[in-house]
């Protein structure tokens, strides 16, 4: 990813758009962060969110006419958030936050003629940066039309304060007869600005052309105004056109341009996105007294808001919402991952965790798909060799093993030289379920004779692991094995494989085999009891096939419990995008988060998806459970292990050979090898990625000579093996039923002083 791409990436996300209420507000307030804090009670932090944007807060936060409750979202919900009546009580019962800070002085004066709330702004903003300022005003005190407001409104110990702090910041106040034009000649100055919304004589006001509305500026150089009468709210126009100003001069006294880069006002206009589907309405909170908010009133005031973020996607993504942040940060986390020579590469298992589901491209109103981003990651690290070799290595030797000459098979149907349709019910059905992949296959027959069989793996994992080559590799052989059969219509049980074909082999004019029973209808039962489905993710977009499922629950008769996220919106099971290989913690937490959506015992047509969410305990069904019944597995059954994923297949081809008249392939002699492995050294190595082949294979090599530690007294034996990258110990004990298996662990290592 470079610095184009990353801009990108970056403008799909929305998130750090501003909210409605600050988009509304002329002075950039925070208006969310100050109602949040107002609703936990902080007023303290909330005063500090106020003076950080805010000039004279405790002036500016009693006047303020809260245009920002004109864009509020919870305006058609019960009515807009107070928040000019927040801001009140806040600004009551608080004290300023300290010292107003100042930057180094600087040497070029600045005259400001008139003292009303727009004057009073440019005196603030600059003197905060620095320049020297002279208010000139009329009468004994300067604050123009805010000496005359009642007490209720503005105390006038709270101005004179607020001009005391003002005076802290070197801005000097200079009395004067009358503001007029005599004072440019009296007090010149480097640049001048002229509050309108103060006493201007009309001498000074004929020197005044029409401002520019965005910087306001005058024709004469260095010559800005503001304060103009007529605009919506009073008080807050004028200190907004102060506001701006003051940038003006700041940018005229340095020689800057004075449009370049300026951030225009957004006049409420925000790409913020707020879901306010299924938010109840809650009425606005009346103070019971004439004097404003209570602390109690503010605060369940407060409450009403709804913190207006999108955030969409992270809502109902655990990845997203496990690592802290949103799209844009995580674009950001992914670009200075690539970008750095060397060192620690912190966001590798970031990348590597996304199961590429695409909800959240669903979800945005942007259609920001961290699975493309995630997915260009893992494609960039494989192509400058910085991909860790752990991170997918055993999905990949999955895939290798499921393409091997022990469990691929590609053959026509039984008696038959050519297919109109074969089937292909995808590496993991074959794997978990053999038993009703051969019913199911049978099935295919009844409906199409010709219907020929292909077991292999659709290369998902070299996709999803982003080596291209080895994908490209696949496909191609794969593409030729299926012109070898005359090019027939490609059936499959996997959502996934579906997927993969259509969108990368799409000559295979691939079909879902749920679609075809859907047509040709099917004779079994329902359990009488409702059952929620969840939708495999990579049927996300696949309304068809989606709904020829539901066409068969229905001709079964089988109720549904809808879940909140299905269909278009479906969430993954933790497999997808080989989250469970890179993240196997995340992906528990994946399934948890989806199974305790509902109450009810859950069922799936995908294979893999009834495993994972099986794993939490949850009674799942697949949906292979209610078509065939003789066949069907118990919903509470455990979910089948990697050891016995390798070795159903195996089985699944001998069966078809079977069914040909011919015997089964080769087997290699480790095989033969009988090992005892209990429940928890069962579970030991299953969490350790390691199989009950490898373990054979390292006992057969060291029955061939190979090392053998003996440990202890006891007849504990410990043999290590390198298979490929991988070197392999086990701890086992010789018995008379075979080699008790006690402990194994593998790592990616080469073990110094010779081969193992």
């Amino acid at each position: 990813m470079d610095q184009k791409e990353l801009r990108e990436w970056e403008a799909k996300c929305i998130q750090e758009e501003p909210p409605a209420c600050r988009a509304g507000c002329p002075l950039n307030v925070d208006a969310r962060a100050f109602v949040l804090s107002m609703a936990r009670g902080d007023l303290d932090g909330a005063r500090a969110v106020l003076e950080k944007s805010m000039p004279l807060a405790a002036v500016t936060a009693r006047l303020c006419e809260a245009p920002c409750e004109v864009y509020c979202i919870r305006k058609d919900l019960g009515g807009a958030i107070a928040v000019g009546g927040l801001e009140r009580q806040c600004i009551r019962e608080t004290s300023p936050k300290g010292k107003i800070p100042r930057l180094p002085a600087r040497p070029r004066k600045v005259a400001v003629i008139g003292s009303g709330p727009s004057s009073l702004t440019v005196a603030f903003d600059l003197a905060r940066k620095g320049h020297p300022i002279s208010v000139y005003h009329l009468g004994e005190k300067p604050g123009g039309w805010l000496r005359g407001l009642d007490e209720s409104f503005l105390p006038q110990t709270v101005l004179d304060a607020e001009l005391q702090r003002l005076g802290s910041l070197h801005v000097t106040f200079v009395s004067v007869p009358a503001l007029d034009a005599a004072l440019i000649e009296v007090h010149p100055a480097d640049a001048m600005y002229v509050g309108q919304d103060d006493t201007i004589a009309p001498d000074l006001l004929a020197l005044l052309t029409p401002p520019d509305p965005e910087t306001m500026a005058l024709e004469r150089p260095g010559w800005f105004t503001g304060g103009m009468a007529g605009r919506e709210f009073r008080f807050i126009s004028a200190v907004s056109q102060g506001r701006e100003a003051a940038v003006s001069i700041d940018r005229f006294l340095q020689n800057a341009s004075l449009t370049s880069s300026r951030v225009p006002l957004r006049d409420g206009r925000t790409d913020l996105f707020t879901q306010t589907f299924g938010i109840e309405p809650v009425e606005r909170v009346v103070p019971a007294g004439q004097g404003g908010f209570t602390r109690e009133e503010a605060v369940r005031e407060a409450g009403r808001c709804l913190d207006c973020q999108c955030l969409e996607c992270v809502k109902h993504c655990v990845y997203l919402a496990e690592h802290g942040g949103y799209p844009k940060s995580y674009a950001r986390r992914v670009f200075n991952n690539s970008a750095i020579v060397q060192g620690m590469r912190q966001a590798n298992t970031f990348i590597n965790s996304c199961s590429m589901c695409g909800q959240c491209e669903t979800l945005c109103p942007n259609d920001f798909s961290m699975a493309d981003m995630c997915l260009d990651a893992r494609r960039e690290m494989v192509d400058l060799n910085r991909m860790p070799p752990s991170a997918h290595w055993f999905a990949l030797e999955e895939m290798r093993s499921a393409k091997d000459a022990q469990a691929a098979l590609i053959r026509h149907a039984p008696g038959a030289s050519a297919s109109d349709a074969i089937f292909f019910p995808g590496c993991q059905l074959a794997g978990i379920r053999p038993e009703q992949t051969l019913r199911l296959y049978d099935r295919l027959l009844e409906i199409e004779p010709r219907t020929g069989i292909w077991l292999d793996c659709c290369a998902a994992p070299a996709h999803w692991a982003g080596r291209r080559e080895e994908f490209a590799a696949v496909l191609s052989a794969m593409e030729k094995m299926w012109s070898g059969m005359g090019r027939p219509m490609v059936v499959t049980a996997c959502s996934t494989c579906l997927k993969m074909f259509r969108e990368h082999l799409p000559a295979f004019g691939a079909v879902s085999v749920w679609t075809l029973l859907s047509e040709s209808g099917v004779q079994a039962a329902s359990t009488g009891r409702p059952l929620a489905l969840s939708d495999p993710c990579t049927s996300r977009h696949d309304a068809q096939t989606r709904d020829a499922v539901r066409s068969l629950l229905a001709r079964l008769g089988q109720p549904l419990a809808e879940l909140p996220m299905s269909g278009e919106l479906t969430e993954c099971c933790g497999f997808g995008g080989l989250m469970d290989n890179a993240n196997p913690a995340l992906a528990r937490k994946v399934a948890q988060a989806r199974v305790a959506q509902s109450e009810a015992d859950f069922l799936t047509y995908c294979a893999m998806c009834r495993e994972q969410l099986a794993r939490t305990g949850k009674p799942v069904l697949h949906i292979l459970d209610l078509l065939f019944p003789e066949t069907a597995r118990p919903a509470t059954e455990p979910p089948a292990g990697i050891s016995a994923r390798r070795v159903n297949r195996r089985r699944l081809k001998d069966e078809i050979l079977a069914r040909h008249g011919l015997d089964r392939g080769p087997r290699e002699p480790w095989e033969e090898l009988r090992i005892v492995v209990a429940d928890d050294v069962a579970a030991m190595l299953e969490e350790r990625r390691i199989l009950e082949d490898d373990v054979r294979r390292v006992l057969f090599a060291a029955s061939k000579g190979g090392r053998v530690l003996r440990h202890g007294g006891d007849g504990r034996l410990i043999a290590a093996s390198r298979l490929g990258e991988v070197t392999f110990w086990v701890e086992y004990r010789e018995g008379a039923d075979g080699y008790e298996i006690l402990k194994a662990w593998s790592h990616r290592m080469r073990i110094a002083g010779g081969d193992l």
